[in-house]
């Protein structure tokens, strides 16, 4: 299984699905600072000890600050059998898409 690279605009379709989870990969204090709302916050460095957590889920859905920690979590997972996507540009590009 591949993970799937998304756009923000793709993302918005499947937030708010019951068997999605999106998860921000970023640090504490950049998550605390701004973040999707309904996201988990799991640092990437911690990504491990929460495989169990996850696994009841359809889709995750990952973001990071730029994307490449996100696409790394998303091809781990994928290998594991999970139907994983990452967020493109991640979320700075989100960001800057807003302004």
């Amino acid at each position: 299984m591949r993970p799937q690279i998304m756009s923000w605009e793709q993302v918005s379709r499947y937030i708010y699905n019951s068997d999605t989870l999106l998860v921000d990969l970023r640090d504490k204090e950049d998550y605390a600072a701004g973040h999707i709302t309904g996201a988990w916050n799991i640092p990437y460095e911690e990504l491990e000890n929460h495989m169990g957590e996850m696994s009841s889920y359809g889709r995750i859905i990952f973001y990071c600050s730029h994307g490449n920690h996100s696409l790394a979590a998303a091809r781990l997972l994928a290998k594991r059998g999970q139907q994983t996507c990452s967020v493109a540009g991640g979320y700075e590009e989100g960001i800057r898409k807003k302004r």
